[in-house]
């Protein structure tokens, strides 16, 4: 079976889980948490994007994330392939570190976050790694209970439980010792799917991923004279003559804000044969 897209939009909201290579121990040491703890500093920096919580594991990390210009998928590539040079070259070695992909589910809004977090830092408390969530150093708790902003965007979630920020703080101590399920069940509804919402919701986002192929087709009806040039790119026909078609279905398509992925995978065509495409005259 194929993977499934990526979700990506303006303000997207994203519980992302990377676990090691074959969930191997990846954070042994403080220093690796702390290396990933500025990592993400300087990303967030670079890419700006909020962090709303995060819990670093010894195998595995989880971060609650939100886009605004720059698509998770950058973000993350540029997270894991630092973390992964400074892991190798710590530890003279070569090869993957991480899972190739990391599972990035899309959050349909704020009113997710309050239990969302509470999952994210009930992590080393279920893993039996600690008996209360406070007692964990390597998660993003701390900054809610002593109203510290730092990567962390405490405000958000704060305003939602109280404008008295002391009242916010006591509500969300309160709140972090509840809950409300199973944590086998809540790992189920927080991980193995991959949108967080309202039926409604999962729809609109399903019908919107179906419609991208439709728009694709029809940029490339545009740019291609006759419903025979049409079927033959589509078909993935290597005639000469269709090249300038093909090339101008591309210009106008990036212009339409796709992805050289989609692009190429609407007419069957790989990243380095669309870069040709491009230099072609």
């Amino acid at each position: 079976m194929g993977r499934r897209p990526r979700i990506e939009y303006y303000g997207a909201i994203y519980h992302v889980i990377q676990r090691g290579s074959n969930r191997k121990l990846i954070f042994i040491e403080d220093r690796d948490k702390e290396m990933l703890l500025e990592i993400l500093s300087e990303v967030k920096e670079i890419c700006d994007f909020k962090i709303y919580a995060y819990t670093i594991m010894n195998n595995h990390y989880h971060l609650l994330i939100q886009t605004l210009n720059i698509p998770i998928s950058r973000i993350m590539h540029r997270i894991n392939t630092r973390y992964a040079k400074y892991y190798n070259f710590s530890r003279s070695r070569t090869g993957p570190v991480f899972d190739r992909r990391y599972r990035g589910i899309l959050v349909q809004d704020e009113s997710y976050l309050l239990n969302l977090i509470r999952y994210i830092h009930n992590n080393p408390v279920a893993a039996n790694i600690c008996n209360t969530m406070e007692n964990y150093q390597w998660s993003s708790d701390i900054f809610y209970r002593i109203n510290m902003e730092s990567i962390v965007d405490i405000d958000k979630l704060l305003d939602m439980l109280s404008l008295n920020r002391v009242k916010a703080m006591e509500r969300y101590a309160k709140l972090m010792e509840y809950i409300p399920m199973d944590y086998r069940d809540m790992k189920k509804y927080y991980e193995d799917i991959h949108i967080i919402g309202t039926d409604e919701f999962k729809k609109e986002i399903e019908s919107a991923k179906d419609e991208k192929p439709l728009e694709l087709d029809r940029i490339l009806q545009k740019v291609c004279p006759t419903k025979e040039d049409f079927k033959l790119v589509k078909c993935g026909s290597r005639k000469r003559y269709l090249t300038k078609y093909k090339k101008r279905y591309v210009e106008l398509a990036r212009k339409a804000g796709y992805s050289y992925k989609e692009i190429g995978d609407n007419i069957g065509i790989t990243k380095s044969a669309i870069s040709f495409l491009l230099r072609s005259t």
